[in-house]
C-alpha cells in the first residue's frame, strides 16, 4: 500500500526529480542566507522583534546595521537569531509532511509560507527562554553560558521540527532533516570549498541533543503505544 493510500490523501508521492530539485532549492536557500547581511534579513528580523515586543517582555528597537536592541535586558537580535537553517529545515519538513500532493510551485510556496510562520513562532520561543531560563539554566546544569545558550537554542529548533513531522509516518524524518540542514550541509560546504570542518563542540550538540530527545520521546511514548496495542503486543507508530 502506497503513502498517499495510508494516508488517505489524494494525489502522488513525490518522485525522485521533485526531491532533487527541492534539495537544490535548499541549497540555494542556505547559500542566499548565508551570504545576507542582517539589514537583508528584516522579512524574518522585524517580525520577530515585534511578537517579541507584543508579548510585553521585551522592548527591541532598531540600531544600525539591522540588529535589534532591548537595551533594558542587554539583548540583541543579530543575524543568527533569524533562524535560516531552522526556516529550510522547516520547509523541508512541510514537504515532507505534505509529500502525497503533487508538486510544484503552489505547493513550494504554500510549504515555504508554513516554514516562516513556523520559524517566527519557535525564534520568539527561544528568544524568550534565553532572555529568562538561560542565566537559570546554566546555573542549575554547571554549563558555561554559551553552551546554556546553544542547549536552548538546539533544544527548541528540534523540538518544534520533531512536533511539525508528528506521525508522519517515520520518526527519522526530523532528526534526519535537522541534522542534514544544520551538520552535513556545511561539512559538505567545507569541504567543496576546501575550508575546514565546522566546530566539533557544536558538531557534538547539535547530533547529541536531537539524538537525546528523540530516544526520550519514544520512551514517554511507549506506554501509550502498547495500551493502544489493545491485544497484548506493542503497537510502535511514528512521531
Amino acid at each position: 500500500m502506497t503513502s498517499a493510500e495510508t494516508s488517505g490523501l489524494p494525489g502522488r508521492v513525490f518522485g525522485w526529480r521533485d526531491w532533487g530539485l527541492v534539495l537544490l532549492l535548499a541549497l540555494a536557500l542556505k547559500a542566499g542566507y548565508s551570504a545576507a547581511t542582517a539589514a537583508q534579513l528584516q522579512w524574518l528580523l522585524r517580525p520577530l522583534a515585534g511578537l517579541l515586543n507584543a508579548t510585553g517582555l521585551f522592548a527591541f528597537a532598531p540600531v544600525a546595521g539591522g540588529e535589534w536592541l532591548d537595551a533594558g535586558r542587554a539583548l540583541i537580535i543579530v543575524k543568527a537569531c533569524a533562524g535560516g537553517n531552522f526556516l529550510i529545515a522547516s520547509w523541508l519538513g512541510w514537504l515532507w509532511r505534505w509529500r502525497t500532493r503533487p508538486f510544484g510551485p503552489t505547493l513550494a510556496l504554500g510549504a515555504f509560507a508554513a516554514a516562516w510562520l513556523t520559524a517566527l513562532l519557535a525564534n520568539a520561543a527561544r528568544i524568550v527562554l534565553i532572555g529568562y531560563g538561560q542565566d537559570d539554566l546554566a546555573e542549575l546544569a554547571g554549563l558555561p553560558d554559551a553552551d546554556s545558550h546553544r542547549l536552548i537554542g538546539i533544544g527548541v529548533y528540534f523540538g518544534a521540527l520533531l512536533l511539525q513531522l508528528r506521525r508522519t509516518g517515520t520518526a527519522l524524518a526530523a532528526p534526519a532533516i535537522y541534522l542534514g540542514v544544520t551538520l552535513f550541509v556545511p561539512l559538505l560546504n567545507a569541504w567543496l570549498s576546501g575550508r575546514n570542518g565546522i566546530d566539533m563542540m557544536h558538531a557534538l550538540w547539535s547530533a547529541g541533543i536531537p539524538l537525546a530527545g528523540l530516544l526520550v520521546y519514544g520512551l514517554l511514548r511507549l506506554p501509550a503505544d502498547r495500551k493502544r496495542g489493545g491485544d497484548g503486543k506493542p503497537t510502535l507508530t511514528a512521531p
